[in-house]
């Protein structure tokens, strides 16, 4: 095989392993799809870059402490608000730190799926 024809298959090669992933159609799938999409384990997932201070909280049980965060709002409704007026509740121990806006930037139909991955979080 010639050294061109190899530059090429790579190239294609390539490119389709960083197409984006096509729209899920399983809510909580297309909602992980949507958190991956937006960075949010940057701050919600152990990393190098956050290790040593505190970014945002663990996501890794949302689902189940969700509930609890704020009297009379169900693990759903405050997911929604987390994510559309972070401002509104701050969780104890973390900076006012989360993005504004992103209802702004994704549908409707990928926020409700984002607030059902996070649901599922358990």
């Amino acid at each position: 095989m010639r050294k061109g024809t190899c530059v090429a298959i790579l190239a294609v090669a390539a490119s389709l392993a960083c197409a984006p992933e096509p729209a899920a159609s399983d809510p909580v799938a297309r909602g992980r799809q949507v958190y991956q999409r937006n960075g949010c384990g940057t701050c919600h997932e152990p990393s190098l870059g956050n290790l040593f201070r505190a970014v945002g909280p663990p996501l890794d049980h949302i689902g189940t402490v969700a509930a609890s965060r704020r009297p009379g709002l169900s693990a759903e409704e405050y997911l929604r608000q987390s994510i559309v007026d972070p401002g509104a509740f701050v969780v104890p121990g973390y900076p006012d730190s989360m993005p504004r806006g992103l209802q702004d930037r994704i549908s409707g139909e990928d926020l409700a799926a984002l607030v059902s991955y996070l649901s599922s979080l358990r």
